[in-house]
């Protein structure tokens, strides 16, 4: 059995104020996505990946993947998240029995103990996905005003990775036609299969805003001086 990683990064930072692809930002010197495989390889369990990027962006993406910790693939993405996810496993050639980890590039922070965990999981049950459990009280809102409170003690934030064996991933994919998806394993939930849940850090935030890109150097920051480790080179 293989693990190969699915990295959807075919999204621009325009909420980063950045004209180029996310993943290629900036946190502590270094791309985005250059921290997830990192991050993915100390796991000990990922062995190669897929990149899917915006379409024209390959070359610089392979510049900055040179000297990555693992074999990567870089292709084409699409549209909608789902359409680069769709294009890196088209390219992933990976065998039924494989196990598929799909990680967002923007979350650069997940503990690769973490990664192990999910993708342990997901090689007892066939799917499994990262999440951290909810500390807001949830209110359900229409034109406004608020309808209900969720009870939070049902709820969890789901995440990345979420590992899923090949074949079951392909088969749900299938059966879901051009249904419109939020994530990964709701795909596997459709099609009638289970998914375990693996609680994680809320560390694993998705850099999204300025202040998520603050909020990670901060964390890294914090790590390196705890480790008595120099700053990182300027970019």
């Amino acid at each position: 059995m293989t693990v190969v990683a699915l990295i959807p990064a075919a999204g621009f930072g325009t909420r980063l104020a950045s004209a180029g692809p996310k993943a290629l930002v900036r946190l502590a010197g270094r791309p985005l996505v250059r921290h997830v495989l990192d991050r993915l390889a100390a796991s000990g369990r990922v062995e190669r990946a897929v990149l899917a990027v915006p379409e024209g962006t390959e070359p610089a993406f392979r510049r900055a993947l040179r000297g990555a910790p693992m074999p990567v693939s870089v292709v084409p993405g699409g549209v909608t998240r789902r359409d680069s996810v769709r294009s890196a496993l088209s390219a992933s050639g990976a065998a039924d029995e494989d196990l598929l980890c799909v990680h967002d590039a923007a979350r650069p922070l997940v503990e690769p103990d973490e990664v192990a965990a999910v993708v342990d999981a997901a090689a007892e049950t066939g799917a499994a996905v990262a999440a951290f459990v909810m500390v807001d009280t949830v209110k359900r809102v229409a034109s406004g005003r608020v309808v209900e409170t969720v009870p939070r003690g049902e709820l969890v934030a789901a995440t990345t990775p979420q590992v899923i064996r090949a074949d079951l991933f392909r088969r749900a994919f299938e059966a879901a036609g051009d249904r419109d998806v939020t994530d990964d394993v709701e795909l596997v939930e459709r099609a009638g299969g289970a998914v375990r849940v693996v609680l994680t850090s809320r560390w694993n935030l998705k850099v999204t805003y300025p202040e998520d890109l603050a909020a990670a150097e901060a964390f890294l920051r914090g790590r390196r001086k705890a480790a008595g480790a120099p700053p990182p080179p300027s970019p």
